[in-house]
């Protein structure tokens, strides 16, 4: 199957600028996600004892299926390591797919600690399954239409679809954050009497809840302001660094759910404490 010869914008055109700055802080960043990544892996099976749970599992994907291959296609991409163009574009777009609906899967699976309400649990998490749905198919058909047919609607399709879905997926998280950060404060406010150990465990999943609204925020300008390389470049080491905030609380939060058993419905019982 032929392709364009010419770089496309935003799915398969290489860096071709000069800047030596830009070239190592890119390669620096992707080396990090990478690693990180890596490491997320190791770290996921040494702290749950059982594999099991959408908890388990959504961060062991997200790391190894999602950010793993996206750094990989990053690298491939802006580095022109490889002729073969299918090859980045399907790396950084299925681990892009599978990273975001990972990551939200993740902020999901730990609302069981602080919602009760059956109904808003599943109106997110059918929220995650329409959103993958409806966004991923246009942009999976506007990544490979912009490469292989070489028509100039598909290139304006995927630069219009990539500021589309990157909004969705941004409004999705904030959504998810902010039902877990009203919530977790009204627990707060209810039982002013909890221990201080288990009070620093909410305050603690709150900083992350925020961390990832304003890493959000950033990608989100960055998009906005045509600045595509730093953009996805950031938002690989971004997605790294809000599965490391979760394994940076996991041991504590194991502690928090098996005193509190009837609220864990996503295998967060499986951790070591």
């Amino acid at each position: 199957m032929s392709h364009c010869t010419s770089s496309v914008d935003g799915i398969v055109g290489a860096y071709t600028g000069s800047s030596f700055a830009v070239q190592a802080s890119t390669a620096s960043l992707l080396g990090c996600a990478l690693y990180s990544a890596l490491e997320l892996i190791v770290l996921v099976f040494s702290v749950f004892h059982v594999y099991r749970g959408l908890y388990f599992w959504s961060l062991l994907i997200s790391a190894s299926l999602g950010v793993i291959p996206d750094a990989l296609g990053l690298i491939i991409k802006y580095f022109e390591l490889s002729t073969m163009i299918w090859l980045p574009v399907t790396l950084s777009t299925a681990g892009w797919c599978i990273m975001v609906t990972g990551q939200s899967l993740v902020l999901y699976s730990r609302l069981h600690l602080v919602v009760m309400n059956r109904k808003v649990l599943n109106c997110i998490l059918g929220m995650i399954i329409f959103d993958a749905i409806a966004m991923q198919i246009p942009q999976i058909i506007a990544s490979y239409g912009a490469v292989y047919v070489c028509h100039l609607q598909f290139t304006k399709f995927f630069n219009i679809w990539e500021k589309v879905q990157l909004t969705v997926f941004f409004m999705q998280e904030i959504i998810i954050s902010g039902v877990f950060i009203v919530q977790t404060l009204r627990l707060l406010r209810s039982y002013p009497t909890r221990s201080k150990r288990k009070t620093n465990i909410m305050y603690q999943l709150l900083t992350i809840n925020a961390a990832i609204i304003i890493m959000d925020i950033a990608l989100l300008i960055l998009e906005y302001m045509g600045f595509f390389i730093t953009q996805t470049v950031l938002k690989c080491f971004f997605y790294t660094v809000k599965l490391k905030l979760e394994i940076a609380v996991l041991s504590r939060l194991a502690s928090f759910v098996k005193s509190h058993p009837d609220q864990d419905s996503s295998g967060l019982s499986q951790l070591h404490s």
